[in-house]
């Protein structure tokens, strides 16, 4: 039953992840964006562009609830919203330069905190997390594929 195994600690490892290295309090916070921003962001930046339709479907947000986010990001400068070329009905989400740099604000910001929560780790135990995160990422990206 290795599959289930496997299964087994995947599910015990996202609630240790959650608790042990995303605990929203530790993150500073930027004045007027809350983690649903940030995560529609990073939505846009790994898409190039986004209707608010694609948003709904792919953060799992009931329409009406997409079009306050998209309004607070567009007011704050973060996105803008460009008609398609082809069908006018369409208006597509996009970042901005200033998005951009929140968003790699955010990572730097990410990328110290986890260096720090993992000063206690020898080299040996370094280089082991190394290759199981990329494994795993080999892995998600492999089940992602699969989805299409």
């Amino acid at each position: 039953m290795p599959k289930q195994d496997a299964a087994d600690q995947f599910v015990k490892l996202i609630p240790l992840i959650r608790r042990k290295l995303l605990r929203r309090s530790d993150f500073p916070q930027i004045p007027n964006l809350n983690f649903s921003h940030f995560h529609l962001l990073m939505l846009i930046e790994d898409e190039g562009a986004v209707t608010n339709g694609r948003i709904s479907e792919t953060l799992s947000i009931a329409p009406p609830n997409v079009t306050p986010l998209i309004t607070k990001l567009l007011n704050e400068g973060y996105i803008t919203r460009v008609p398609d070329e082809r069908d006018r009905r369409v208006i597509w989400n996009q970042l901005t330069e200033k998005g951009e740099r929140i968003l790699l604000e955010r990572r730097d910001s990410f990328r110290r905190l986890f260096e720090e929560r993992l000063a206690f780790l020898n080299e040996d135990e370094t280089d082991s997390l190394i290759d199981s995160l990329k494994t795993l990422t080999e892995i998600v990206e492999k089940m992602d594929k699969g989805d299409e």
